[in-house]
């Protein structure tokens, strides 16, 4: 079955080429100059694009307490910042998104035309009012699945589909920070593709990249890494399973380069004109083991076969013709076909 592709800005996800995001998440510390240096970096590491979150805390919660509202202090996005943001990514030809958490920031994010959304599992699980809003917007959707539970998932696709909404990308991911490698359980990618038939892909908690680049062997299309230009910003973000600029490149680099190796550009069933040039430099000759007289029918025992740059092919010999001796050939001569003639109508010696 072709697998759907889901179109975001020009990039087809679901094709041959996997579309990795920069999460910068929290990892801004509520400064913009650290936001617009983070945006550089992860465009300069080879990005697609690059996810924040839309986060605030009286938009949330009701009358939080103090351990509730220090955290999400941390993780606050500015509205303001959707529009500075998302202009400057424009002028970097990023891609900017961000995942809503509240009603208001979808309508913030549409004001600013995001090309995708990415509904977290938070809100898989707990917020169907804010998937069907999305939804309805008909546009491409990631939807992480985390700690949303199967039939959450399910009702998520069904709100989708009821409004006509199939533009929509399972991302599997484990909420375990960092996630053991005996945890991800890569195999769902497929399990996913399977039921959905949609582009699916893998949001990485792993430390390393190793994890990530492993889950495009299996067919995921995106490819999600937290990613802050210092690990030790302190932000709730920044951390052990976090790329940093230089991880980040080098897990697109990874990532491009088992594109390249996975994906099928010519018929393997014939070989490559580099191979075939290797090939040609190690054929086996035939090389006289004794002296051979005009006219004798010459026979396997005949010859010894080494590595040479020319002369008759061992396979020549072995599976087409009979050749009796034209020319007196000399022990230690490789033997060339000038010096035989080709008896047609017998069977081969060495068959």
């Amino acid at each position: 079955m072709k697998q759907k592709t889901i179109n975001i800005k020009g990039f087809e996800v679901g094709g041959d080429k996997t579309y990795i995001i920069a999460d910068i998440g929290s990892n801004h510390r509520q400064e913009l100059s650290l936001a617009k240096e983070s945006i550089d970096a992860a465009v300069e590491s080879g990005a697609n694009a690059i996810k924040f979150q839309s986060i605030q805390l009286d938009s949330l919660y009701l009358n939080p307490n103090s351990i509730t509202r220090n955290l999400v202090k941390q993780l606050e996005f500015p509205e303001e910042w959707h529009y500075i943001l998302k202009e400057y990514c424009d002028k970097k030809n990023i891609v900017f998104f961000s995942s809503p958490t509240y009603l208001k920031s979808v309508e913030i994010l549409e004001e600013i035309n995001v090309p995708l959304y990415k509904i977290a599992s938070a809100q898989i699980g707990t917020f169907p009012q804010i998937i069907e809003k999305i939804a309805s917007l008909n546009k491409p959707t990631i939807f992480s699945t985390g700690i949303a539970a199967y039939s959450e998932i399910i009702r998520a696709v069904d709100i989708f589909k009821k409004q006509g909404n199939d533009n929509f990308i399972i991302l599997h991911c484990n909420s375990i920070y960092p996630t053991p490698s005996d945890k991800v359980n890569l195999g769902l990618i497929n399990t996913y593709q399977s039921m959905f038939g949609n582009p699916v892909g893998f949001s990485d908690h792993t430390i390393g990249t190793h994890i990530a680049s492993a889950a495009v062997t299996l067919g995921a299309k995106v490819i999600e890494k937290h990613f802050t230009l210092n690990r030790n910003l302190g932000t709730p973000d920044s951390n052990s399973f976090a790329c940093d600029p230089d991880e980040l490149k080098l897990m697109v680099t990874q990532i491009r380069e088992i594109e390249n190796a996975i994906n099928i550009k010519n018929d393997r069933l014939q070989i490559q004109a580099e191979e075939y040039d290797f090939k040609s430099s190690i054929l086996y000759r035939c090389v006289a083991k004794r002296d051979l007289k005009v006219g004798e029918n010459i026979k396997s025992e005949d010859f010894e076969f080494l590595r040479f740059y020319n002369g008759l092919d061992a396979r020549d010999l072995f599976y087409n013709q009979n050749y009796i001796v034209k020319e007196f050939i000399t022990k230690g001569e490789v033997i060339t076909l000038n010096k035989l003639n080709i008896e047609y109508g017998k069977e081969s010696f060495s068959n």
